[in-house]
């Protein structure tokens, strides 16, 4: 067993970057690695956004090349477990960063495959890089490398995934769309302000921008008309989404994706890639003013929501 030891650490290693990098393309390649593994992780590192969508796709394929290099002889111990480790260690002070900030949300190390806290995922990185580590240690050192193995490998991998990822160029569509979709035609058809949201009931995010602009209709007479749109995915948290905003709210449902039709029918369609949850979005009549997302530099503001309301 002990003799066999260093090679079971190897095929369990290797299995983990698979699953790392396939649970990134969950549920969908594009959705995944997008919404998920860039918005939920990368931008929150501070990485650029013009940067990000380049940078997702080079670490997924180095993920797939660490999983197959390790279980090769070729550079094992000069380069593969020490970027592995190094890749590991990275994630890993993100991750402190994010426990000592607070946050228990999911934090993509495995995309929506496998929800896992910050802490989690810390525990789980700090027992892999242990067991590199005693990985180092017992692997005798390099004597028959192949260069051009290598980077043939490496090249190979980064042309797939570019290739089956393809970086999108296309700028963010006008705001007036997603109002086309809003069902109640008097919503749709009215001059005046109105507010349209685009939220899914499980996020707390989008729980949070629903509690500050009930929290804002309390402080007027003429508050607009607000109308919700939720994805399909947690329908069943509607009720509770409800119940903490304090108040209901119009609202309707729409899929989450549609994948038998070539129409923009779904929730995802709408919003993807260029828009993320929570999407709030302030019109007067059929022109937008106003529309926020996410939960960086364009977020949504109850204190610029009323000052736009209050021109």
């Amino acid at each position: 067993m002990k003799k066999n030891l260093p090679m079971i650490i190897r095929v369990l290693i290797s299995a983990l970057f698979l699953l790392s990098a396939f649970a990134k393309l969950y549920p969908t390649p594009m959705f995944g690695i997008t919404k998920v593994f860039e918005q939920g992780q990368l931008i929150p590192m501070g990485f650029p956004d013009d940067l990000v969508p380049y940078l997702s796709r080079f670490i997924l394929a180095i993920e797939f090349f660490l999983a197959f290099a390790i279980l090769q002889k070729n550079y094992l111990k000069k380069l593969v477990i020490p970027t592995s480790i190094g890749l590991l260690v990275m994630f890993s002070l993100h991750l402190t960063y994010s426990i000592f900030l607070g946050d228990t949300e999911n934090c993509g190390c495995f995309g929506d495959l496998i929800p896992m806290s910050p802490l989690q995922a810390l525990i789980k990185n700090l027992i892999t890089i242990a067991a590199l580590g005693y990985l180092f240690k017992k692997t005798a050192d390099d004597k028959e490398n192949n260069c051009s193995k290598l980077s043939i490998q490496v090249l190979s991998i980064l042309l797939v995934m570019f290739a089956f990822l393809p970086v999108s160029s296309q700028s963010k569509s006008e705001g007036n769309s997603f109002v086309s979709y809003v069902e109640d035609e008097s919503f749709k058809s009215s001059e005046e302000y109105k507010i349209l949201c685009y939220f899914d009931a499980g996020c707390e995010h989008c729980q949070h921008a629903a509690r500050s602009i009930d929290s804002l209709s309390n402080l007027a007479d003429n508050f607009p008309p607000v109308h919700i749109v939720f994805s399909d995915t947690e329908q069943d948290n509607i009720p509770n989404f409800f119940e903490y905003v304090g108040k209901e709210y119009p609202y309707q449902i729409m899929p989450f994706a549609n994948y038998d039709t070539d129409e923009i029918d779904s929730y995802m369609e709408i919003t993807f890639p260029d828009y993320d949850n929570p999407v709030v979005i302030l019109y007067k009549g059929a022109k937008q003013i106003r529309l926020f997302d996410g939960t960086g530099y364009n977020e949504y503001s109850a204190e610029q929501l009323q000052l736009l309301l209050e021109q």
